[in-house]
């Protein structure tokens, strides 16, 4: 609940983050990120901020967290020099003034100290990871110049690159640990990436803020804290709710198609039948199709997200998704690119219009004189309980398999990227897939039957299609984020 219009909080129902760093390291980028809006100005360029910057993160029940964003250090070794032969650096430095025009360098690093100084409760110093943390000379200059401002310094691991197993990442964060040991102000090091965060590891900054805040701020930030997981657990359950809807959509369709006659059961005059299963299997991909962008659109803009790829995709559905097989390449990238490495499973099914998943020699078997079950089976279908034909069991754990993998790649997908748009999955991620998979198979075999075999009620469908949803998604990022407390 935000407060009253125009009235401003009391200084202990305000927590300030202040976000520095050397320039050109990331900080309103990782501001965009973690504002869920597009705000300063990202170029790869030395101090494109040139002020310190105040955004609300949060506002809840009259609280507020407050995040700056700041110009940032530049010539941080000269500075430290100056600051060195100072009987009263700190003071010095406060009282100096510096032309942004032509010493802009020493301008920026006034501007980030005097926010630090006055303004945070805990600073937010960002660094790049894609440099070993010894290559990097600015830091002991810049953390020898935060000292003097007295404040806790939480340092962010920014552009870590691709996510990696969790083994691996807790091992370069434990580096930076080691690096940073000799600063007592360093309290902790945590990765928080503005191109591939999770909600989780938002929690994981917030839980690491917690014990760096003053008792005077300690109660105002429990609230916040509890209302930012709160917000965080909503958009998982409704990106969850539109991935079960999405699964229980499909052991529901089913297209009418007559039974095969003895005479065509045996491979005799069954051209008419063959086109009939071949149209309904062509229907059934088509308006799978559409409801896998319908989802991926939902859950994108859940996580206040928006692409030029998601809106062709979910503009050219109607018009171009009805022939499957002469959809463009690049919207197939597109599409494929939210399955991670699942190309190879149901995208490429759909691309196909139904001649590759699990019967790529479908158009030989038909010459070769396949019989209607056998055809409907290399088509991925079955009879259902109503006798109409549905996706096969295995054609609908794929299909649970594509969910997953969307929800993992919108979720990941920091704003500081800029609009959504198709990228490279980590590999790691199917594997991990598929292992949950495995280990809830039963699930989505009996969510399967209850809708195909069992013809159950779809409310009833629904239901167990989220507890699956649920389960399985946090059995996922559990992995991904070991000590992540996803269900408080």
């Amino acid at each position: 609940m935000p407060a009253p219009s125009g009235i401003t909080p009391p200084a202990s129902d305000i927590v300030t983050l202040s976000l520095i760093s050397h320039t050109n390291a990331g900080k309103t980028t990782l501001a965009r990120t973690l504002l869920r809006q597009d705000v300063g100005e990202v170029r790869d360029a030395a101090h494109v901020t040139l002020f310190n910057q105040s955004y609300t993160l949060l506002e809840h029940d009259a609280r507020l967290l407050r995040l700056w964003d700041t110009p940032g250090f530049g010539d941080s070794a000269r500075l430290l020099k100056r600051l060195l032969r100072e009987k009263n650096p700190v003071l010095w430095f406060l009282s100096q003034t510096w032309d942004r025009l032509t010493d802009k360098p020493l301008w920026c690093s006034q501007q980030a100290l005097l926010n630090v100084r006055g303004e945070a409760d805990v600073v937010l110093y960002l660094v790049n990871a894609t440099e070993p943390p010894e290559v990097a000379a600015h830091i002991t200059p810049e953390m020898e110049i935060l000292g003097w401002a007295g404040k806790p310094v939480l340092v962010l691991l920014n552009q870590t690159g691709a996510v990696q197993d969790a083994a691996i990442e807790e091992a370069e964060t434990l580096l930076w640990r080691e690096h940073l040991r000799t600063f007592p102000l360093v309290r902790d090091v945590i990765r928080m990436d503005a191109f591939a965060r999770c909600w989780v590891q938002e929690d994981h900054l917030m839980e690491a803020l917690t014990p760096l805040l003053s008792e005077t701020k300690a109660e105002a930030f429990k609230q916040l804290k509890r209302a930012w997981h709160k917000r965080n657990r909503e958009v998982f359950q409704q990106s969850s709710r539109a991935l079960a809807e999405l699964l229980t959509a499909a052991v529901l369709d089913g297209i009418e198609v007559r039974t095969e006659t003895l005479w065509e059961r045996v491979g005799i005059g069954r051209t008419e039948l063959n086109k009939e299963y071949h149209d309904a299997r062509e229907k059934l991909a088509t308006q799978l199709a559409d409801r896998v962008v319908r989802a991926t659109n939902e859950i994108i803009a859940l996580h206040n997200l928006e692409g030029e790829a998601a809106h062709a995709l979910g503009s050219l559905a109607q018009e171009q998704f009805h022939t499957p097989k002469h959809v463009p390449e690049a919207i197939w990238s597109a599409l494929g690119s939210v399955a991670g490495g699942a190309m190879g499973g149901l995208i490429a099914d759909l691309k196909m219009g139904g001649m590759t998943f699990g019967g790529g020699a479908l158009l030989g078997g038909i010459a070769a004189g396949l019989g209607a079950y056998a055809l409907i089976k290399s088509y991925n279908l079955v009879r259902g309980g109503d006798h109409r034909l549905h996706w096969s069991r295995e054609h609908f754990r794929e299909q649970t398999r594509l969910a997953l993998l969307t929800y993992l790649a919108v979720a990941h997908f920091g704003r500081g990227r800029g609009e959504w748009q198709e990228s490279t999955e980590p590999a790691h991620w199917n594997r991990l897939v598929e292992d949950v998979l495995n280990e809830h198979a039963n699930g989505v075999d009996r969510l399967w039957s209850e809708g195909v075999e069992k013809n159950t009620m779809p409310e009833m469908l629904s239901r167990s299609a989220q507890h699956l949803i649920n389960d399985c998604l946090s059995c996922i990022l559990a992995r991904m984020y070991p000590g992540s407390r996803l269900n408080d």
